[in-house]
């Protein structure tokens, strides 16, 4: 029993290792974008309004309306790519919605991250019910095989659907209830915010849209080696829950008639933009070049008079700091929104930004921290009251190196307007970061009380995980 004890801990000592250098090891390299590939900052720019309108999704449930109704106006083709499909009401309802497009004849795509999907490794019997669907059709991408280590990292993590070829919907959030806060929800939200794009040029058939950017981008991903489809055809429980779904949208429909059944000018109800760019990571597993960073850098990089920046997680390095203090030691008034310790839901993401705040701050931007129970989500980044970028990149490693990553970069004053004064929300209901670190006093805000066990928690988080900040 001794010996056979022994062989298993050497087999599993063995495996560790192989872990180590295959799974690990080769994603703390940090490639560089080629030349050609690079982007200028001139590059986001228009001196006209091109063909695409944009508009802002704020709010939680206006998010999961918007969704809903867009589903229910396709009539050809729905691409719909998430990083994870948390199964619970909103994602009971979108998947219904989805079963409901494909029943009317539009042919569905749906893209799920073979890990944090949700779907095959904890919920099977919803991927059989859905891609057995003859008009959908369900795929994964790299779902993690404990034999081949390296597809531990490299998520899909964008989030995006795309209507016909007349509106795309992208931002950061993914399909759950804690995104939309539904009717009876009571637990924290993460706040997040999406990009609806409206495609003036549809009807022409012309492909000057950034919706076609965007669908070019899922084909490769669609079609690449990294993609398996699970499930094809109907097993034990599979066509009930398929009734299930469908019957839950069809209530929610007659529940709320004008939400699905209300013409919407799509021109009156979004701004004109100069030109809209479709940035992205590229698919294949293991360290990828910063294509989505080495854009946003170059576009802050350029600001002038103000740049203001939200991420949910901002991780130190040299690249970013130096970013920052370029634009603190210029003309531009720079200002950075993250969680706080009370909202993060992020420990491993927020205790390297705690161990290495002190070098953000001593660049010279003024970061503000977020003070509720609640997450903010949302990543957005904004250039002189002119150019907006958002979508799912953070500002840390694994956007910047491992992940597939979207950002939209929208040049229109109107939209950046729009948006500003959407974060001024956060902004007032934060504090400033001081310069050694402490809270600068703001009237009407408090810090948020944060338990012990999560002080040290993050403390302990942080101390074992800095050998392995690159992975956060």
């Amino acid at each position: 029993m001794k010996r056979i004890l022994k062989y298993l801990l050497w087999a599993l000592a063995a495996y560790l290792l192989y872990v180590v250098v295959t799974g690990v090891l080769p994603f703390a390299r940090q490639p560089r974008v080629a030349e050609e590939d690079r982007y200028a900052a001139g590059d986001f720019y228009g001196s006209a309004p091109c063909c695409d309108r944009v508009a802002l999704v704020e709010e939680p449930r206006t998010g999961l309306a918007a969704r809903l109704f867009l589903v229910s106006q396709s009539c050809e083709t729905l691409d719909v790519s998430y990083y994870a499909l948390q199964m619970d009401s909103t994602t009971d309802l979108f998947l219904g919605a989805l079963l409901d497009a494909a029943d009317r004849g539009v042919r569905v795509r749906l893209l799920v991250d073979g890990f944090a999907g949700g779907l095959t490794h904890l919920h099977p019997v919803y991927a059989r019910a859905i891609g057995a669907h003859p008009n959908i059709t369900l795929r994964l991408y790299n779902p993690p095989d404990p034999l081949r280590p390296w597809t531990f990292n490299g998520r899909l993590h964008d989030k995006y659907i795309l209507i016909d070829d007349k509106l795309v919907l992208l931002g950061g959030r993914n399909i759950g209830d804690r995104y939309f806060g539904p009717e009876g929800y009571g637990a924290g939200l993460s706040i997040d915010r999406d990009v609806l794009v409206y495609n003036t040029a549809y009807a022409s058939g012309g492909r000057e849209s950034a919706l076609f950017a965007v669908r070019d981008y899922m084909d490769g991903i669609w079609e690449g080696e990294n993609v398996t489809q699970p499930f094809d055809r109907d097993s034990g429980g599979s066509a009930a829950l398929r009734e299930q779904l469908s019957a839950d949208f069809q209530a929610l429909r007659a529940q709320h008639p004008s939400l699905f059944d209300t013409p919407v000018d799509f021109a009156a109800r979004t701004f004109a933009a100069n030109k809209v760019t479709f940035v992205h990571n590229g698919a294949a597993i293991g360290p990828k070049a910063p294509a989505v960073a080495q854009a946003l850098k170059e576009a802050l990089g350029s600001a002038r008079e103000s740049c203001v920046l939200q991420s949910p997680y901002v991780v130190p390095g040299e690249d970013l700091c130096a970013l920052l203090a370029q634009l603190a030691a210029g003309s531009a008034d720079c200002r950075v929104l993250t969680n706080s310790l009370a909202s993060t839901p992020n420990l491993p993401a927020f205790s390297a930004y705690v161990q290495g705040r002190q070098s953000l701050l001593d660049t010279g931007a003024a970061f503000f921290e977020y003070q509720s129970d609640d997450a903010i989500h949302a990543k957005t980044y904004i250039v002189d009251g002119r150019l907006s970028a958002v979508g799912s990149f953070n500002l840390d490693p694994r956007s910047t190196y491992l992940d597939t990553e979207l950002l939209l970069f929208i040049d229109s004053e109107d939209f950046a307007a729009d948006l500003l004064a959407v974060q001024q929300r956060y902004f007032d209901r934060s504090l400033q970061v001081g310069p050694g670190g402490e809270y600068l006093p703001r009237d009407g805000v408090e810090a948020v009380p944060v338990s012990t066990f999560k002080r040290v928690l993050v403390s302990a988080v942080g101390f074992l995980g800095r050998p392995l900040r690159f992975l956060v």
